[in-house]
């Protein structure tokens, strides 16, 4: 398991889950692999492909006021999701659980690297639509 949710909510309980098959879906890796080609993917393919994952923990809250900047910088060992910026589209909840997840793999954590984030978050995004 790659993400570890382990709060009440079905609705994220749901789109962790489907994120973790994603994960471990061999077509998947292969188009993350083709795809992000301006950064090293190496140590990203060895966790999606390892028999035993590094896990990062999910978290879940909701917080209308709080701004969307406030969420932007990524920790290594937690995805914290804002419930009242994603709405209630489990694709949304997916894409972003996918590329956090991709990006902390990649090393993607501040926003001095939004760029290379931004089109992480692209790649994923266009291949998260065959999945659901």
């Amino acid at each position: 398991m790659h993400l570890h949710y382990s709060g009440k909510q079905s609705f994220t309980n749901k789109a962790v889950n489907k994120a973790n098959r994603i994960l471990v879906s061999s077509f998947y890796q292969k188009e993350i692999e083709n795809k992000i080609d301006f950064i090293d993917t190496a140590t990203l393919i060895a966790q999606l492909k390892s028999n035993n994952p590094e896990t990062i923990e999910v978290v879940s809250s909701w917080g209308p006021f709080k701004l969307k900047k406030e969420d932007s910088i990524l920790q290594t060992t937690k995805i914290s999701i804002n419930r009242s910026h994603i709405k209630n589209s489990r694709y949304l909840l997916v894409v972003k659980l996918l590329t956090d997840y991709t990006c902390i793999q990649l090393g993607l954590l501040d926003t001095a690297q939004e760029e290379e984030r931004r089109q992480v978050g692209l790649i994923i995004e266009k291949l998260v639509k065959s999945y659901l």
